[in-house]
């Protein structure tokens, strides 16, 4: 059995925040989903702050982050947004802060080009592309209208992005405040995103990449049907196993931890298992819809529903790259996996 992370700290309310390592403060903003809650992070910087991450565009985050600066910041501003990856619980705000303390975006290429496809409808927030994919997978029309319903409108829901941008690429050394940070870039959960080590003072500031009691979402997109992200997902993760077994790790979703390199295994243990739940699975041909309860054992709303198939897509892609599923389309136009 995995060992369980150490957890210093106990979960934080809504807009509380705590001070986790000196000059480094925490902060809970909710989410509405599932997955109801986004850890940012606000670190001393000089004579100002550093904020990793935005939270979701809600107005309940705004007043959060009103609160925050009234009350935490010392009368110090706001020097820089640091974004790791492009999804909207990270990036959706980062518009709104730059344009408040006029400062900086911080992102990797990928991801800000991520985000400004998003928010002009790119292959990825094209719902109808999406939803094509996924009957062609085998997703029901119930499950089509489901996820039609509880989807984001990325148009909506990211705040429009500067033009420029200040670009951070993969093991490139900055300063915030007095301590050098390092940028960890890894693929999968999204094109480029970017973690943040800080050797001195022994943290991590993982993004998504590494959390310590959920899998990351590791989906096939429809703009790349036959990619790999599981493959480039696990790659990543070797990229973290350098950094000491005593790192703090300061994720974006549960509660900062101790543990990584076991995480780690832990996280390559559970994507094997699925891997061979979906090998024995294909006995018989299956969709990718169809190995949904070979890879999740849980009941999964609408929303949920929409992750899992991409899941499911993208461990039966990484079988087809390893040699051990094939992949065909049927005379019915739907593609199937089975044993080789």
């Amino acid at each position: 059995m995995a060992k369980k992370p150490d957890y210093p700290f106990e979960r934080l309310d809504y807009g509380e925040t705590k001070e986790v390592v000196p000059g480094i403060h925490w902060i809970r903003m909710p989410l509405p989903f599932a997955l109801n809650h986004v850890n940012l992070w606000l670190i001393s910087d000089g004579d100002g702050w550093t904020i990793i991450d935005t939270g979701y565009n809600t107005e309940e985050t705004r007043e959060i982050w009103e609160s925050v600066f009234a009350d935490l910041l010392d009368r110090k501003p706001i020097n820089r947004v640091i974004v790791t990856h492009f999804h909207p619980d990270h990036v959706s705000l980062a518009g709104w802060l730059i344009e408040k303390w006029d400062i900086p975006l911080w992102m990797t290429y990928s991801e800000w080009m991520q985000a400004q496809l998003n928010r002009f409808g790119g292959p990825t927030a094209d719902i109808d592309a999406r939803m094509k994919f996924y009957t062609e997978h085998g997703m029901e029309q119930s499950g089509i209208d489901g996820y039609r319903k509880t989807r984001p409108d990325f148009s909506k829901i990211i705040l429009p992005l500067p033009t420029g941008f200040r670009r951070m690429v993969d093991a490139e050394k900055f300063v915030i405040g007095d301590h050098n940070w390092q940028v960890i870039t890894g693929g999968g959960h999204s094109p480029e995103h970017a973690a943040l080590w800080c050797e001195d003072r022994n943290v991590l500031i993982s993004g998504d990449q590494v959390l310590p009691r959920i899998s990351t979402n590791i989906s096939l997109q429809c703009n790349e049907p036959d990619g790999d992200p599981l493959r480039l997902y696990l790659d990543s993760l070797e990229k973290f196993r350098h950094l000491p077994k005593d790192v703090f790790v300061l994720p974006s979703h549960d509660r900062p931890f101790y543990g990584l390199h076991a995480r780690i295994d832990a996280l390559g243990e559970h994507h094997a298992e699925r891997l061979d739940a979906a090998v024995e699975a294909c006995e018989k041909p299956k969709t990718a819809r169809e190995l949904i309860p070979h890879l999740f054992r849980r009941e999964l709303d609408q929303h949920q529903l929409g992750f899992a198939i991409g899941e499911a897509m993208a461990h039966a892609n990484y079988l087809v790259t390893d040699g051990r599923l094939s992949k065909s389309r049927g005379d019915d136009g739907i593609i199937r996996f089975s044993q080789v």
